[in-house]
């Protein structure tokens, strides 16, 4: 329900409303502690209109006096029974009131911010209505999750979602705002130009990743980011590294047929809620916290026992291999809730930030023999410990520690042999100034390119990799949980992993003859999800010959004049048409760029 007495003059006043095209207008869906301190706050510091707050009817009173006390007065509240906070779909009463509610209010985008089990039918409400949509991540997901169903619902969801997607006018984005972090980006590039340039694949991956978050047994029957249902690490800050894994296999799609990824399989192993009560048991609670008020909780349950909670810790071993089964892509996966903590009370403070919570992150990149990036990120101490000194943050132990090592055969490459970046140096003084972090900074560019429209990053199509390895990591914590040992394989979907920018197609527009006059003879164009290909076969009258040349572009930009031909005699100018009109009838963006390279080579090579 919306707030009474609003809803009744919005209606009365429907028709008066002045329209207004420009103006952005969010609904925020629910106000847990990661909304309130990111989405809050950037609301406030941009002037973003929060029109809507979508939450459950028990938290009303609640929210509508934190709103008040944050100054958000002017925010309606639209709110539904708790009974059905879990459902994969809004009932239609609800869904076509809250689309009453979005069209009074002219909502122009949505942000998700629930807990993870009512995104999908929040990301279907927004598709539908055309309403561009952020959510956070993981996409979805579904109780049980140690259960076969829940975790094939969780792929069927995606794709689902994905053709909800293809079919919307609305922008369908996932916050893994690593995407939009200067230190990823920029590994990214190196390693796309190495990869690019010599041929050569990521041959190894190892990420770790340990965020601290030491929740004691009282603490695993939350609500937020709940064990209670069957997922852990793996659907929580996890997927930030599923998505880094997905992007980084991606390079590899840059290489010839023999070298490509085109399938691949994983071992997992766990760490559960019932595996740490054997390391740190009831009797280590009460001894080592012995000088604290222990909670009621551990003298009545002496010996608990969490039997298909979702894991604490999640280990995988994948491989990648090409169509002929040799191995181009090793990849170590460890990723961690249980570990180094700054955690030294029993009773809860919260479960988010200040509970002492101390992310490790490291990663380690080989190119072949030519190269190898290593990515370390160790904090020591809370947010709340921070210093004003950015700096001394970014030095080991720091909040905003980052370094990117990079290693190079000199040799063959070039380069220099040792180099460190320090995260900061790749930000201007201004980006910094007055920044909650580098990984918040990075969000708040992947919010500012969506409510611009100039999201390239973290579409809903470019996830499917991603959901992929995510499935097959899933089978794997199913697996450990019945005592199955054996490899899920990992469906590559090549079809969804590398969308090819137009900007990098640019390097092949032909200029020639842009200003000459001419009349169009044929034209053609066919369209697939993401671009428009078109050929066009021209008459250039004042130089009596023709022109051909193939185009493609999507919804802002055109690369145009690829493969251009001016073609004197009559016969082979329609005959050239047609070759690049079967290019274009292919839609295949990457076997274009391949081609475009290879005929820019020749030519090259036939000049010299």
């Amino acid at each position: 329900m919306v707030d009474d007495k609003y809803i009744i003059n919005a209606i009365n006043n429907h028709c008066n409303i002045e329209h207004k095209k420009n103006k952005i207008s969010v609904a925020l869906i629910g106000l847990g502690p990661h909304a309130k301190r990111i989405y809050l706050n950037f609301f406030k510091k941009y002037k973003i209109n929060l029109t809507l707050l979508v939450d459950l009817t028990s938290k009303k009173s609640n929210i509508r006096k934190y709103l008040d006390d944050k100054g958000f007065n002017k925010t309606r509240i639209f709110t539904i029974d708790d009974s059905i906070k879990d459902l994969d779909h809004l009932p239609k009463e609800i869904f076509s009131n809250l689309r009453a509610i979005c069209d009074i209010l002219e909502i122009t985008h949505i942000v998700i911010a629930t807990e993870p089990k009512a995104h999908n039918m929040y990301l279907e409400f927004a598709l539908k209505n055309n309403i561009d949509v952020l959510t956070d991540k993981p996409i979805t997901v579904t109780k049980n999750m140690t259960n076969f169903n829940s975790i094939n619902k969780i792929r069927k969801q995606y794709y689902h979602i994905y053709k909800l997607a293809e079919h919307s006018n609305a922008l369908c984005k996932v916050m893994c705002q690593r995407q939009y972090h200067k230190g990823y980006e920029y590994i990214k590039e190196v390693l796309s130009d190495v990869v690019k340039k010599y041929q050569i694949p990521i041959t190894y991956i190892d990420i770790y990743h340990c965020d601290g978050n030491w929740e004691m047994p009282h603490d695993l029957l939350k609500e937020n980011h709940p064990y209670k249902y069957g997922y852990g690490k793996l659907f929580h800050s996890g997927y930030h590294f599923i998505d880094l894994l997905s992007d980084l296999i991606k390079i590899n799609n840059q290489l010839p047929q023999s070298k490509k990824i085109t399938k691949g399989e994983i071992y997992s192993n766990c760490f559960t809620p019932n595996d740490e009560l054997a390391v740190f048991n009831i009797k280590d609670y009460k001894r080592i916290f012995k000088n604290q008020k222990i909670p009621e909780y551990y003298k009545i349950n002496t010996n608990p026992k969490f039997n298909k909670f979702g894991e604490k810790n999640f280990y995988g071993l994948l491989k990648f291999t090409n169509s002929h089964n040799q191995t181009i892509t090793n990849v170590d996966l460890n990723l961690l809730h249980y570990g180094f903590s700054r955690r030294g009370w029993i009773e809860s403070r919260d479960f988010y930030k200040k509970n002492g919570r101390i992310r490790h992150e490291q990663i380690n990149i080989q190119v072949g023999t030519l190269m190898n990036i290593q990515i370390h990120s160790y904090q020591s101490k809370q947010i709340e410990d921070r210093s004003s000194d950015n700096l001394s943050e970014e030095q080991v132990g720091g909040l905003e520690h980052f370094d990117i090592d990079i290693y190079r055969n000199i040799d063959i490459i070039g380069g220099k042999p040792y180099e460190r970046i320090t995260l900061g140096n790749l930000y201007t003084d201004s980006e910094k100034k007055n920044m909650l972090g580098y990984n918040e900074l990075a969000r708040e560019t992947y919010l500012t390119n969506f409510f611009s429209r100039k999201c390239e990053k973290g579409d809903i199509k470019d996830q499917a990799l991603a959901i992929e390895i995510l499935y097959s990591c899933a089978m794997g914590i199913k697996n450990y949980y019945n005592n199955v040992k054996k490899p899920e394989k990992i469906r590559v979907r090549n079809k969804y992993t590398y969308p090819i920018k137009l900007k990098e197609l640019k390097k092949h527009i032909s200029k020639d003859n842009i200003n000459e006059e001419k009349k169009i003879l044929k034209y053609y164009k066919i369209e697939d999800d993401e671009y428009a290909y078109g050929s066009t076969l021209a008459y250039l009258n004042n130089k009596k010959s023709y022109e051909a040349y193939l185009h493609i572009s999507d919804d802002d930009d055109t690369a145009s004049g690829l493969f251009y031909k001016e073609i004197k005699n009559k016969f082979l100018a329609y005959i050239y048409y047609y070759i690049i009109c079967i290019l274009a009838y292919k839609k295949n963006i990457k076997k274009i760029s391949d081609l475009l390279d290879k005929t820019t080579i020749e030519q090259n090579l036939h000049k010299q």
